[in-house]
């Protein structure tokens, strides 16, 4: 249905004079983003490694969405500062129609002739010269602002309904992850800490940061096998989720509260992966901060992820690069189709007990990139 709506508009778009309907043409590119991602929901469901898949596909879809709604709303803007333009011009354009009507009328004889004889015939056609050249680059601005106002309400026409049912289906591609998921059993897992007394610790500490302190205390989980590898990956990482940074390391807030991490402002639901491989040091909630996942990614290296909803992991769990930790919470009410980043994850990584500045850990590219 998607296809053929967007196969409707491009036909209808046509080919817009250049820079004209570049707000339409983002929207629609999109929009076929958001359906080239649904192509790959049955091969991802089907593949031999199905979490992967599914995990980049629902990815992809976010991108489209983020990216589609972006254009909607550049689209929205354009189309409305040309209203304005008509509203404003309003005068102008029905004179200009009156004068377009009236020499329409008219036969090239006829409009030689004057009646009050040869020198009034003259300078009438002296005055049509002069005027015509004007004339005839209002109405092309006029033409091609009416094909754009059309390619717009059609761009955002069918935008909304790519929208409506990629919404849908992202949402079936993470039903289908959890349930790949559950179908896969537990990961291998490394000793760890006791499980009753991590989260016993989860509950009882009076911050984040003594938490984490106390992890570090409790050695590394990797044994004499640690990951390797990250320490070569400096600067190159992905985000655990597609977000803009909110706020960065220290960075204050409007209150003057500053975190050892970055804040990250993501869509509901997104997905978030781990950026590099490693044991999960503890999967729980903790104590007023919502749920939480920390991962060892090498011996004394800790990333902490905070403000989950759904968990996809356990503690102990040895994870491959990019594997699902969780969601975000899903929307609220009050944010309820409005498609903004309302939901925030605080990102922290650790050197043994002390924070660092996680961002030159990564590569932030595209609509990850600090706003």
């Amino acid at each position: 249905m998607i296809r053929a709506a967007l196969m409707a508009a491009g036909l209808a778009l046509g080919v817009p004079a250049p820079g004209l309907a570049d707000p339409a043409q983002r929207a629609m590119a999109a929009a076929q983003a958001l359906l080239d991602a649904g192509n790959h929901l049955r091969q991802a469901s089907s593949g031999s490694d199905r979490i992967a898949a599914l995990g980049v596909t629902i990815q992809a879809y976010e991108d489209g969405m983020v990216a589609l709604r972006e254009g909607l709303r550049d689209a929205q803007l354009r189309e409305t500062a040309l209203a304005r333009v008509f509203s404003a011009r309003g005068s102008d354009l029905s004179r200009l129609l009156a004068v377009l009507m009236a020499t329409d009328r008219l036969d090239a004889n006829t409009a030689l002739v004057h009646p009050s004889g040869a020198l009034d015939a003259a300078r009438a056609a002296q005055l049509l010269g002069e005027v015509a050249p004007s004339l005839g680059t209002e109405v092309a601005v006029l033409r091609d602002e009416l094909q754009e106002l059309r390619a717009l309400r059609r761009a955002r026409q069918y935008g909304l309904l790519a929208l409506e049912q990629g919404l849908g289906t992202a949402q079936e591609a993470r039903v289908a992850l959890a349930q790949a998921i559950s179908e896969r059993g537990p990961l291998p897992k490394r000793l760890v800490d006791d499980p009753d007394r991590l989260q016993m610790l989860a509950q009882d500490a009076a911050t984040l940061d003594e938490f984490a302190a106390e992890l570090a205390q409790g050695g590394s989980a990797l044994g004499t096998t640690p990951v390797a590898g990250i320490a070569a990956a400096h600067g190159t990482l992905d985000l655990p989720v597609r977000a803009t940074v909110l706020r960065r390391f220290n960075q204050p807030d409007a209150a003057g509260i500053s975190r050892a991490g970055l804040v990250l402002a993501t869509t509901p639901d997104a997905l978030v992966t781990a950026p590099w491989s490693g044991t999960v040091r503890y999967a729980g909630t903790l104590a007023g901060q919502g749920n939480a996942v920390i991962l060892e990614p090498a011996e004394d290296k800790l990333m902490v992820f905070v403000g989950l909803g759904a968990l996809m992991v356990e503690t102990g769990e040895i994870l491959p690069r990019n594997a699902p930790l969780g969601t975000m919470p899903a929307e609220n009410s009050s944010a309820a189709g409005t498609g903004t980043r309302s939901q925030t994850l605080y990102f922290e990584m650790r050197d043994g007990a002390n924070p660092i500045d996680p961002e030159p850990w990564f590569a932030f590219t595209g609509r990850q990139e600090p706003e």
